[in-house]
């Protein structure tokens, strides 16, 4: 549209010369000359400096100092990505405006935003191809020797000592204890365990009455109804559940606890039991079969619309977790800036290589064309101007030299 204006600007003025040479006999004639030649020399000149800028002239190739940019183009592109890499996008600038950056409140606006339905289907449908494409085997092999590895970095001994030191310190033994006891009680009121104790305990008399004497005693004793097994059987559970419940169990059951750590923390032979128990555990897991059943829930999670309700949910908590700490905002802050800023201190020399790169990648004709449709339209009015201001001045003159 410039350029156009700047034509018509250009066809006026010849116009307007051609009415005063046609009208030179007439005293006006004069001034719409001088309007007229001055303003096409503005014009023409202000139409070869535009042009030389991006091409040459009339296409004569011999005009020197034509074709600007296309004949300086390396160098303006030097010089254009030294601009943006130590000006534009300097490191210093970049850096300030990363500590002006709050990333702890852009994080808690963007999740403050609900999701979308189309975007809860598109992540659904994307995570579900993705793990339908997965290859059980192939998975179940990195996953095994991943846990694998990392178990055997782990000392289980050492996390089974913090565990039994923080439930003493904590109190949390006697919790443990009275759980334990409560469990141990409701077994012992099982039917089954009192005919097993009852058939036992007739055993253990059995077997201990050797000579024919005791023998007979004790066939004497059954028959008279004076030994009970069942009875003898009840009153053992009754001593057992009254001990359960008794101080000098918890006691006992403290000790077992510290006996068992000073095992695992000073007797090789039992840590090095406890690891090779841990490992031969883990070589026990059928891996594929936990992997295909952890595939088959995630499909099913995702294929049942629950993704984009869970990711809500996710959203919403950790949204309510950050606004309610506010220490941890400012740790978000500090971290997600010094990272930032190492990256944009390591990388920063690649903006320039980028912008550098990326106009030399293109042809010639495309980067006049790029330059010309952003900077062309406003030097076109560098014509038009021209036209207009020479037009006045060369009115102005003739004015004052007739005067």
């Amino acid at each position: 549209m410039q350029r156009r204006w700047a034509n018509v600007s250009l066809v006026v003025l010849v116009v307007l010369l051609a009415i005063a040479l046609l009208f030179h006999g007439a005293a006006w004639s004069v001034y719409l000359m001088g309007l007229a030649l001055a303003g096409l020399a503005g014009a023409i000149a202000d139409w070869y400096a535009v042009t030389a800028l991006f091409r040459h002239p009339l296409g004569l190739t011999w005009l020197p100092h034509t074709s600007i940019i296309s004949a300086n183009r390396d160098r303006i592109i030097d010089a254009i990505s030294h601009l943006v890499e130590t000006e534009l996008l300097s490191a210093e600038y970049l850096n300030r405006y990363i500590q002006a950056l709050s990333i702890s409140d852009l994080v808690l606006r963007q999740l403050d935003q609900p999701l979308s339905p189309e975007v809860g289907r598109w992540l659904s449908q994307m995570a579900s191809d993705w793990i339908n494409q997965v290859d059980v085997e192939r998975l179940a092999v990195v996953v095994g020797d991943t846990v694998t590895a990392k178990a055997d970095q782990i000392m289980l001994s050492d996390w089974l000592v913090r565990l039994i030191e923080w439930l003493i310190r904590s109190g949390n033994d006697r919790a443990l204890f009275l759980f334990l006891s409560e469990h141990a009680s409701l077994a012992l009121d099982q039917v089954e365990l009192t005919e097993d104790l009852e058939r036992r305990l007739k055993e253990m008399i059995d077997q201990y009455t050797k000579t024919g004497t005791q023998k007979f005693f004790l066939g004497l004793l059954e028959s008279l109804g004076t030994v009970d097994y069942h009875e003898l059987t009840l009153a053992i559970k009754g001593a057992l559940k009254r001990w359960l419940a008794s101080d000098q169990a918890f006691q006992q059951f403290d000790l077992v606890l510290v006996r068992i750590l000073r095992s695992l923390r000073d007797d090789a032979v039992v840590r090095a039991r406890v690891e090779e128990a841990k490992m031969g555990l883990l070589g026990q897991v059928p891996w594929p079969v936990v992997v295909a059943w952890g595939k088959d829930q995630a499909v099913d999670a995702l294929t049942s619309g629950q993704a984009g309700a869970t990711l809500e949910r996710l959203m919403a908590s950790v949204k309510q977790w950050l606004e309610g700490n506010l220490n941890y905002q400012a740790q978000l802050d500090t971290v997600a800036r010094g990272l930032m800023m190492r990256v944009v201190t390591q990388y920063h020399s690649v903006i320039g290589r980028l912008v550098h790169d990326n106009l030399s990648s293109m042809n010639e004709r495309e980067w006049i064309d790029k330059l010309e449709y952003y900077v062309g339209r406003d030097l076109q009015w560098i014509r038009i101007n021209g036209a207009v201001v020479g037009a006045l001045v060369g009115l102005v003159i003739t004015v004052l030299t007739h005067l």
